[in-house]
């Protein structure tokens, strides 16, 4: 019995490393034909090229894990039923829990690894890919100036930071205010500055003001044109504030709202993008639960080609949905948990609805 478990477990690791491959392949193929005239124009090197798109695969491969999941098991399964490997299978006594438990835990592995990878290797992979694109080849000032304006920042010591643009290649910030409150949250000093710079050591702040304040109001200011301020804070911990999703971990994504919770801001947004980054690996183990009953029925009204379209169908449909409770979430109709795990909650019973009818002939009992 755990040989013909691992003959169907090595089948659907075969069936997904080809599918993922060719998923991987034709979406750098894409992106190439939709960059290559802008990597032609700036005249970037070969080496730019190749760290451009070899930083783009953990990208697509995150994105494309659970798809690819759906189509192998479809693909396996229905070549099983189609050669008569499965009823084979039923009469060494396997039932159907048994041939498929392999499938199941292949998914649930490949659930983990997505997780590792968007946790570990994206995020800073993305960031390079970026970094490249932008700096490299289009000759941007600043890959991220367009998200480095306007930042508010709370140090681990409870300072404040307002800082009008933030430089994060040169660590240069201009136009700064920093917030000193005390133990009772009322605001006791606010340093504003011209411009701020990260000596290696400590930032300077240049040609600003110091005011004091009391109980009673403003009690001094006192006018400065050079002053080291000490923060924990290097320019790598400003340089997190404004990243996309896609460019940070959980973690650095919790830390986040986290600072802007404390400092009265709607992080509800950022709920919803840190709930989607830890649900959308486990679509992975919702679409070969999906797959599983899918690719049996189907197997028994068409060929390959047939099953294989359904299951985008199946795909497509699960993806839709999936963006549209993210949508919502986003514009505040659903809460984050409702927003991320309610698609997978909603396809993983559907799921075990079509397993637990698996005799009935049709492709989607109702």
């Amino acid at each position: 019995m755990m040989i013909l478990k691992r003959y169907v477990l090595k089948k659907f690791v075969q069936v997904y490393l080809l599918t993922i491959f060719g998923f991987v392949s034709i979406f750098l193929l894409i992106d190439f034909f939709e960059r290559a005239d802008e990597f032609v124009v700036r005249k970037a090197p070969w080496e730019e090229w190749a760290g451009y798109y070899i930083y783009k695969i953990p990208l697509i491969f995150s994105y494309m894990a659970p798809q690819a999941v759906l189509l192998a098991t479809v693909v396996t399964l229905t070549a099983f039923a189609r050669n008569n490997e499965f009823t084979a299978m039923k009469a060494c006594g396997i039932g159907v829990t048994g041939i498929t438990m392999p499938i199941l835990a292949g998914s649930a592995v490949i659930a983990g690894i997505v997780l590792a990878s968007n946790e570990y290797v994206m995020p800073s992979a993305t960031e390079k890919m970026n970094y490249i694109f932008q700096i490299k080849v289009r000759h941007s000032q600043d890959a991220g100036q367009f998200q480095r304006d306007k930042l508010w920042f709370r140090s681990a010591n409870g300072t404040i930071w307002n800082i009008d643009y933030f430089d994060p290649e040169r660590a240069l910030m201009k136009k700064v205010s920093v917030f000193l409150y005390n133990g009772n949250r009322v605001i006791e000093q606010r340093i504003d500055a011209t411009a701020a710079f990260w000596n290696g050591k400590e930032w300077e702040l240049l040609d600003g003001y110091v005011r004091d304040f009391s109980p009673t109001g403003l009690s001094r200011t006192e006018y400065f044109k050079n002053r080291v301020f000490p923060t924990p804070e290097t320019p790598a911990d400003f340089k997190k504030v404004q990243k996309k999703p896609e460019e940070m971990s959980a973690r650095e994504m919790y830390r986040v709202i986290q600072t802007e919770s404390t400092m009265g801001k709607d992080t509800e947004k950022k709920w919803v993008d840190l709930h989607r980054k830890l649900s959308y690996p486990f679509m992975s183990v919702i679409l070969g639960l999906i797959g599983i009953p899918l690719s049996l029925r189907t197997s028994r009204t068409g060929g390959v080609l047939f099953c294989v379209a359904v299951s985008l169908a199946v795909g497509l449909a699960f993806s839709f949905i999936y963006a549209l409770g993210i949508s919502l979430g986003h514009g505040g109709t659903f809460g984050p948990l409702l927003a991320a795990w309610g698609p997978l909650l909603l396809f993983g019973s559907l799921g075990f609805y079509m397993i637990l009818t698996l005799d009935s002939e049709k492709i989607l009992p109702i």
